[in-house]
């Protein structure tokens, strides 16, 4: 799982990206599997929501994520 996130966000200035610490939430990791767990019974649907989104937190470290913002700004983020 990622460990930090880095957002990159352009100035005027050079300014050093934003260190954005995710393993501070790793310990929902396991509630949130938890909860998918119990919620497979009586609704299914959300509960393969739920642990398809944790996969998919699992799977982000490496990933950039380039985009621009409503003010044609570049955003720059990537995990760890």
């Amino acid at each position: 799982m990622p460990a930090l996130a880095l957002i990159g966000i352009p100035r005027p200035r050079w300014l050093p990206p934003i260190l954005l610490p995710l393993f501070l939430l790793w310990p929902f990791v396991p509630v949130c599997l938890g909860i998918a767990r119990l919620l497979g019974r009586d609704r299914p649907v959300e509960a393969a929501k739920l642990r398809t989104a944790m996969q998919v937190f699992r799977e982000l470290r490496g990933l950039t994520i380039d985009t621009d913002t409503a003010d044609h700004k570049r955003v720059r983020i990537r995990f760890v």
